[in-house]
């Protein structure tokens, strides 16, 4: 273990490095040798420990280069723990805002880059958000619509493609293309998803 915290530093890198916005393959082979590497320094911990009370003296009592020793230890496991929380709450943030991007669906390209406990997150997190968009016990609301708080409830829009006659809250609005129309943002937002509108500049 002569390269203390080189592996964590690398799982740090392979999180840090990855493009923006995606989420790279689980590393676990790394992830699993800043584990084993933790798990040696601890032991190497309780020998030190098990040396300093076989010879009769208490920890406070440890010689310099003992009591350094079980301190570099100590550090080590730290560091590695801090880079796995690093790479994990990184992986984390990127699954949650998943949720906000495509929905409860996960595409197959991203999961087959997800461990099974990330994937189990995701679902259970796309549960929660559900649950507390929900008429019954929740906001009523579907807060992907708009990630930034609009102006207005309606918004002008213009057909891009023929529709067809739609039944809206205000009543029938004939979706003709080249139209334009002014709808109310939660009704008009799915079919601007689509393509089928275009959502016109505010003034």
């Amino acid at each position: 273990m002569s390269n203390f915290g080189v592996k964590g530093a690398s799982l740090v890198t392979d999180i840090a490095q990855s493009e923006k916005g995606t989420i790279p393959p689980y590393n676990d082979e790394l992830a699993r040798a800043v584990v084993d590497e933790s798990q040696e320094h601890h032991r190497s911990i309780l020998r030190l420990i098990g040396d300093i009370q076989a010879a009769g003296a208490s920890l406070d009592e440890a010689k310099p280069d003992d009591a350094a020793a079980i301190l570099v230890h100590h550090q080590a496991v730290l560091r590695n723990k801090r880079a796995l929380l690093v790479y994990l709450n990184e992986r984390m943030r990127r699954v949650r805002q998943l949720r906000w991007e495509v929905g409860t669906g996960l595409p197959e390209a991203v999961g087959e880059n997800l461990s099974h406990s990330e994937r189990s997150f995701f679902t259970q997190y796309a549960a929660l958000v559900n649950k507390y968009q929900g008429r019954r016990g929740g906001v009523g609301l579907n807060l992907t619509l708009d990630p930034a708080p609009p102006r207005d409830h309606k918004v002008q829009v213009r057909v891009l493609e023929e529709y067809g006659e739609i039944v809206t809250k205000d009543g029938v609005v004939d979706l003709a293309k080249n139209t334009v129309h002014l709808m109310w943002r939660d009704e008009a937002q799915p079919l601007i998803a689509e393509g089928v509108l275009e959502k016109l500049d505010d003034h």
